[in-house]
């Protein structure tokens, strides 16, 4: 009887080279959907922001007859959540009017610039968003938001900045 030589058991240098590249190639295009899935997710949030926004300015001006004075953009979020700068502290000479029925957005400090209550709320970005309420150009009967996008540069509505019109 004769034997036949056993090759060892594993996997030739072709073989690992192979499988490597493969897994290479699907984890290049799971890091780039990735990125792609997660910009279209801030776009969508900021549109929704952006809904709010305009849905809030106009319960308010259902209450008051007018928009708030959008000089500085700051007193927008005052008169909005009734707060100036502490989210535990309500602005009394605001909230106590017979006339305010706020709050009118319900936001928390993280959503705002510096993270202080009532400063420009901010985007996905990082970014305030953009509010032209005295002199709309987009929209003649409402108010003209929009967000800077994803470039980070206020583009006056065009280019990739996220807008309500």
């Amino acid at each position: 009887m004769s034997r036949t030589p056993t090759l060892p058991k594993g996997f030739t240098l072709i073989e690992l080279l192979v499988v490597i590249s493969i897994i290479g190639v699907l984890v290049t295009l799971g890091v780039g959907g990735t990125a792609m899935v997660m910009n279209q997710a801030k776009v969508t949030k900021a549109k929704s922001t952006l809904q709010m926004i305009a849905m809030a300015l106009t319960q308010y001006k259902n209450d008051f007859g007018v928009y708030p004075d959008d000089e500085p953009q700051v007193n927008i979020f005052n008169v909005l959540t009734g707060y100036r700068n502490d989210p535990k502290n309500p602005d009394l000479e605001m909230t106590q009017r017979p006339d305010w029925h706020g709050p009118y957005i319900k936001a928390e400090a993280k959503d705002f610039k510096f993270r202080e209550m009532n400063r420009e709320l901010v985007d996905p970005w990082n970014q305030p968003f953009m509010l032209r309420i005295k002199t709309p150009v987009y929209n003649k009967f409402d108010v003209d938001i929009w967000s800077c996008g994803p470039n980070m540069k206020d583009e006056d509505g065009k280019g990739d900045d996220v807008k309500n019109w």
